[in-house]
C-alpha cells in the first residue's frame, strides 16, 4: 500500500523562512568568529612582539626593552611591522572564518632614551622598591639622613674655624727638626698629586677610556612618536635613593668588578663623566678627600689633645725658624696640613677595601704630627666602606644626570658582548602602538588599535 504525502504552501513558506534565518544565523556567527579572530590575532601580534624583549638587559640589569634595532643602532621600523605581521597571520589564517590581514601601520612608539630615560628610571624604580621592600627603603633613607646630619655638623664646625692659642703655653715638641719640618713634609706631599698616594700598593689604574661622542648622553638620540605617556606618579625623594642603590648594585667600581666594557670604574663615570677611567676615579678622590677633609678638621678643632700636639708643634717651628711672631697663625696652617694627610690614608683605606668612619675619634685617628706620612692606611672596625661613600657622593647628584649616565655604561658594557657592537638605548622600544587593518568573511572591513607597553 502506498502512503501519498503533501506539503501545503504556508508549510512551504515557513520552511524558506526558517533557512532564510538559519543561513543569517551562520552568517553572523561567521562573522562574529572572524572578529573574535582578528582580535585574537591583533593582542598575539603584540604579546609575540615584546616577548622578544632583550635578554641581555633583563639580565643584567633588570630592564624590559625590546631592541628595535634588530642588530643595527637605530630603530628598524619596517622590521618592526614586518615581524608584527608575521605573528598575526597565523592566528588569522586558523579557524573555520576567512580573515586576511590588509595593513598595519606604527601610530607611536616611546624609546628608552626619551624624557631623559624617563622609562629606565621608572623600571629601575619599580625593580628596586619590589627588590628592596619597604622595611629595606626606610633603611636607606635612614642611614643617608644619619649621614648627611653628620656631614652638615662637621662643615659647620669647620667653617667656625681653629681658636689659636699662644703658643708659649705649650713645650715645643722635640721631634720637631730641620729635617723633619711638617711644613715642608705637607708641601712636599701636595705637590706630587693625590691620585698616586692613595692607591694601595700593588695596584694599577687602569688605562680604559671611550669615545665620548658614542655616549647616549652626548650624542643626538633618536625620538619616539606620539603622545604615549608614563603612569602619572609624582617623583619623591626616595626615587632618586632607589637610583643611586641600583647604580651600586648593577655597575662596577674600583673596589667591585661586576661588568666589562669600555670602562672599569663605571660608577665612578656617573659621578665624574670624563672620558677615561683615571679622570674619573681623580675626580673621586678628589672629591672624597674634599669630604674627609672636613670632617678630620672637624676633630682637630674639637679634640683637646690634637689640639695642643698643633700648638707644640708650632711651639718648635718657632724656635726652628726663628719667627715666634707668626707662629700662632700657623696653627691653622698645621690644622689643614695635617687633616689633609689624614685624608690621604682615609681615602687609601677606603680603596684598599677597608671601613673610615664619618667622624673620627683618638682610636681612628691614623697620623702623627711629629712623624707625618701617608703610608699608614690601616682599617678600623667600624665605618663606611667605599661603597657607602659613593652612596654619599651620588646624592649630589640629579635623579636625571644619574639615570643618564647609568644608561651611557649599561650601553657600553652591551655593545662589549660580542654580536651586540651596535646596541643602542634610543633604538630600545619601551611602548609601541600599531593600527591594524584586517578582512573577514562576508566582505567585512576592520581597524583596531593595540598598545602595549612594558610598564604595564
Amino acid at each position: 500500500m502506498k502512503i501519498k504525502g503533501s506539503m501545503t504552501c504556508t508549510m512551504c513558506l515557513l520552511l524558506l523562512v526558517l533557512l532564510s534565518l538559519l543561513g543569517a544565523c551562520i552568517r553572523s556567527s561567521r562573522v562574529s568568529a572572524g572578529r573574535v579572530q582578528a582580535v585574537n590575532a591583533m593582542d598575539t601580534a603584540m604579546y609575540s612582539l615584546f616577548a622578544q624583549y632583550d635578554r641581555d638587559l633583563l639580565k643584567d640589569y633588570h630592564l624590559f626593552f625590546l631592541d628595535g634595532g634588530y642588530g643595527e643602532n637605530s630603530i628598524n621600523l619596517s622590521q618592526l611591522l614586518t615581524q608584527t605581521e608575521a605573528f598575526t597571520q597565523p592566528v588569522l589564517s586558523s579557524g573555520l572564518s576567512s580573515c586576511h590581514l590588509e595593513a598595519c601601520g606604527i601610530k607611536g612608539f616611546r624609546l628608552a632614551s626619551d624624557n631623559n630615560g624617563a622609562a629606565v628610571q621608572t623600571q629601575i624604580i619599580r625593580y628596586m622598591k619590589d627588590n628592596l621592600g619597604s622595611k629595606g627603603i626606610e633603611l636607606i633613607k635612614k642611614r643617608l639622613a644619619q649621614n648627611k646630619a653628620v656631614m652638615e655638623e662637621q662643615e659647620k664646625i669647620q667653617e667656625g674655624g681653629l681658636k689659636e692659642v699662644p703658643i708659649d703655653q705649650e713645650a715645643p715638641m722635640e721631634e720637631i727638626s730641620e729635617t723633619n719640618n711638617p711644613l715642608e713634609i705637607i708641601e712636599n706631599i701636595r705637590s706630587h698629586g693625590f691620585l698616586g698616594l692613595v692607591l694601595p700598593e700593588g695596584d694599577s689604574l687602569s688605562e680604559k677610556s671611550l669615545d665620548r661622542q658614542s655616549l647616549l648622553s652626548k650624542r643626538e638620540a633618536t625620538l619616539g612618536m606620539g603622545e604615549l605617556a608614563l603612569s602619572a606618579e609624582k617623583p619623591s625623594a626616595t626615587d632618586k635613593l632607589l637610583i643611586q642603590e641600583y647604580i651600586l648594585d648593577t655597575l662596577s667600581y674600583y673596589t667591585h668588578e661586576k661588568h666589562s666594557g669600555s670602562l672599569a670604574y663605571q660608577a665612578e663615570y656617573v659621578l665624574g663623566g670624563k672620558d677615561s677611567d683615571q679622570e674619573n676615579l681623580r675626580y673621586v678622590v678628589n672629591r672624597l678627600l674634599l669630604l674627609r677633609e672636613a670632617s678630620n678638621i672637624a676633630f682637630l678643632y674639637t679634640d683637646g689633645q690634637k689640639r695642643a700636639e698643633l700648638q707644640a708643634c708650632a711651639s718648635a717651628l718657632s724656635l726652628l725658624l726663628l719667627i715666634p711672631e707668626g707662629m700662632t697663625l700657623v696653627q691653622g696652617v698645621l690644622a689643614a696640613g695635617w687633616a689633609y694627610i689624614e685624608s690621604i690614608c682615609d681615602v687609601k683605606t677606603l680603596l684598599s677595601g677597608g671601613t673610615v668612619p664619618l667622624v673620627k675619634d683618638s682610636t681612628s685617628w691614623k697620623t702623627h704630627l711629629n712623624h707625618l706620612s701617608t703610608e699608614d692606611a690601616s682599617s678600623g672596625s667600624s665605618g663606611l666602606d667605599y661603597r657607602e661613600y659613593l652612596f654619599l657622593l651620588l646624592s649630589f647628584s640629579s635623579a636625571d644626570t644619574l639615570t643618564l649616565r647609568c644608561m651611557d655604561m649599561i650601553e657600553q658594557n652591551i655593545r662589549s658582548i660580542q654580536g651586540r657592537e651596535n646596541f643602542a638605548f634610543d633604538a630600545c622600544l619601551d611602548a609601541l602602538s600599531i593600527n591594524f587593518w584586517i578582512s573577514g568573511p562576508e566582505e567585512q572591513q576592520w581597524q583596531g588599535e593595540r598598545f602595549y607597553t612594558y610598564e604595564m
